[in-house]
């Protein structure tokens, strides 16, 4: 995709690798990404973005080109290393999208800075009080560092209505899906597991309170990974969350599903004037 450049940024954490699109002087919006995947999964969502929104996607510690340390995978660090990304890009009032597990960090970081913040927008996010993952399933994650098919279907499963995951379907998206797998095989060893684990220690349901900026959860009613009672009770606990919206017929990744879709949402979202959201502030204070 052509109207997507790639950089790098060092902070005093990590060396980030991450996607840019749009204009300089754009509205400023970071994109983060979900467990197995790289700032890549947002490429056909930038492809709808206007030009008049500066978006941003980094590859999260241990992924695509970012630095792989062996550790520094719990939601805190990661929140710190998203801090540290963000006073180097030398942006503020950002619009923070979050995929998946990249919303507990999102989360974190807006109860830790929220000042960086003007909006956040959770995408099939992970429940605001964590996720525990059984010891089997721990095992299996570790399974696919050595094991491409494995690691391709469980990447089936987060985006079932995409065609590039039948071998049958269009050929520029099998190939996109291909390389979407290429790219989790190349995470850090240690990120394979350890992101899971971390969303078993971090909980902040009794500090969701404090999450009053303009919040949108979005959810794909196929998503068979975060299911709506999850969904609504991370709604509920979020002062700032005036809104639920369900993509039909889409699963875990409506970015790769349902980009359209999705951009009309969050462009939406991100251009309206939050009077309501004014009134849940002052009565939040």
């Amino acid at each position: 995709m052509s109207n997507i450049h790639h950089h790098s940024l060092a902070t005093p954490r990590l060396r980030f690798h991450y996607r840019l699109h749009g204009d300089a002087d754009g509205l400023p919006m970071l994109l983060l990404h979900g467990s197995f995947a790289t700032g890549r999964w947002w490429e056909p969502f930038f492809a709808i973005l206007p030009d008049e929104i500066h978006a941003v996607a980094p590859d999260l510690r241990g992924c695509g080109a970012s630095d792989k340390p062996d550790r520094g995978y719990d939601i805190e660090e990661q929140a710190e290393d998203i801090a540290a990304f963000v006073q180097a890009w030398g942006q503020s009032e950002i619009d923070l999208v979050a995929h998946a597990s990249g919303g507990a960090i999102a989360m974190e970081l807006a109860l830790r800075y929220p000042h960086l913040l003007r909006t956040l927008t959770l995408v099939d996010t992970v429940p605001v009080e964590g996720v525990y993952t059984p010891l089997e399933v721990l095992r299996l994650l570790d399974e696919m560092r050595h094991n491409r098919d494995l690691l391709a279907q469980a990447l089936a499963t987060l985006m079932p209505t995409y065609p590039g995951i039948d071998a049958a379907g269009p050929a520029e998206q099998v190939a996109f899906f291909q390389q979407l797998v290429t790219d989790a095989q190349a995470m850090a060893p240690a990120a394979f597991t350890a992101l899971a684990s971390a969303l078993g220690r971090w909980n902040r349901f009794g500090d969701a309170r404090r999450l009053t900026l303009p919040t949108l959860l979005i959810w794909g009613d196929q998503d068979i990974l975060v299911d709506r009672d999850a969904t609504t009770r991370t709604l509920v606990a979020i002062p700032g969350a005036a809104n639920l919206e369900v993509l039909r017929n889409t699963g875990h990744s409506p970015m790769i599903e349902a980009p359209v879709a999705l951009a009309e949402r969050i462009v939406d979202f991100i251009t309206d004037d939050f009077d309501t959201f004014d009134s849940v502030r002052s009565q939040a204070d």
